[in-house]
């Protein structure tokens, strides 16, 4: 009947079937003993296989309550159970979570794709994100959603989301779009514009990297950054020395309050008439540029450099994509001359390796067969320039 999972001071207590008069003393009695050996930890009720709680369950999950040292969460809460909740005034005492809707998007149009999920437009007026299982969780996904809002308060062009569902066992968020292309699709039906398009994306994104946060609104961008280390360690394929230097080059990076998108690519800039509106908001964050810089190349230098890599993270052929990217990086650093401009493409290419680690790992288009060459590359690599970033080229 009641199961746990912790995870990083987070406490997660699953509840099954009924809970009514017959079995509250029993789950009063386990739940008092689990709280009290997590007396500091965020609890979360999930509440996915809850089918019933009479009054006296209520009792139970208000004695849990007094003991909490934080507010605790019910979560995934089936209608029935949640018209109870709400009608005994608990959806006032606690944060009460519904079950979240399922929605198929099977036959619809994929439109972006990138490191945290693809897009897929709904219906003509709405377009759902669909995310990648291992490195977005449920708590990260609302983390997006609260993110969207608080960029579109902020002044940053952003779309509203307007509700979590499931997808299979994936989930999603729905954005409101109104007559909207991603700006890979417009590149792609419009080349004549793609010097003008790369000039608004550079200005769009120092744009971004103007606009302060209040401390607490968003995340530290280099957290994000440690769940890349994070999957990379998990995966096993990397020494601990290697995760060791990984985790002390992203802590390197300045700290800094100003807006981070994340995954700032054509795939996630949707076009509604001529404004440029933001989607994928999983990774915003505050910090330092080269954080999103470092997403950037990846997506518009590296991944063209592979056949049909760049149409399918963002739907621009990989020609037109190399020289969006070259206007893009010119306009936004203002750098012209060639050498050294050479020189921060190199940087960035470094930095990237951080997400690149964990990324081979878990990908389903690397052959197992060959997985073993290119971390062993992918490794080299990383040392070769973590050693020249701390003045040892040798």
């Amino acid at each position: 009947m009641i199961e746990t999972m912790e995870e990083r001071g987070k406490l997660t207590i699953r509840l099954a079937g009924r809970i009514d008069s017959t079995n509250a003393p029993d789950a009063e009695k386990e739940l008092m003993e689990i709280a009290a050996e997590h007396p500091g930890d965020e609890w979360i009720i999930a509440a996915d296989d809850l089918e019933y709680i009479s009054s006296a369950g209520l009792r139970v999950l208000m004695k849990l309550r007094k003991q909490a040292k934080k507010a605790v969460v019910i979560r995934n809460v089936a209608p029935s159970v949640y018209d109870i909740l709400e009608m005994t005034g608990f959806t006032e005492l606690f944060t009460v979570e519904k079950q979240l809707r399922q929605i198929s998007v099977e036959g619809l149009p994929m439109i972006g794709k990138g490191a945290n999920g693809e897009v897929y437009r709904l219906d003509e007026e709405r377009i759902i994100k669909v995310y990648n299982p291992l490195t977005n969780t449920p708590d990260k996904i609302r983390r997006e959603k609260n993110a969207a809002r608080q960029a579109f308060i902020h002044g940053i062009p952003s779309a509203i989301s307007y509700d979590i569902v499931k997808v299979g066992d994936r989930y999603g968020i729905i954005y409101e779009m109104i007559d909207a292309m991603t700006l890979g699709e417009a590149m792609a039906r419009r080349p004549e514009r793609l010097e003008e398009y790369a000039h608004r994306m550079a200005e769009l994104l120092k744009t971004l990297h103007g606009t302060a946060f209040e401390p607490g609104v968003l995340p530290d961008a280099r957290d994000g950054l440690q769940v890349w280390a994070d999957v990379a360690e998990q995966s096993g394929c990397y020494s601990a020395d290697v995760i060791a230097k990984l985790r002390s080059l992203i802590r390197s990076i300045p700290p800094r309050d100003t807006f981070i998108h994340g995954d700032f690519h054509p795939g996630n800039i949707m076009v509604s008439g001529d404004e440029f509106i933001l989607i994928d908001m999983g990774d915003a964050s505050v910090g330092d540029p080269i954080i999103d810089l470092l997403g950037a190349y990846q997506i518009m230098k590296l991944v063209p450099q592979r056949k049909g890599g760049s149409e399918r993270y963002t739907g621009v052929p990989g020609e037109q994509m190399t020289r969006v990217w070259d206007i893009f990086i010119r306009d936004y650093t203002g750098i012209t001359e060639s050498e050294m401009l050479a020189a921060y493409e190199n940087r960035l290419k470094f930095y990237s390796l951080i997400r690149t680690l964990a990324g081979i790992t878990f990908s389903e288009l690397i052959p197992k067969e060959t997985l073993g060459g290119l971390v062993k590359d992918v490794t080299n690599a990383f040392l070769t320039g973590y050693s020249i970033m701390q003045g040892n080229p040798g």
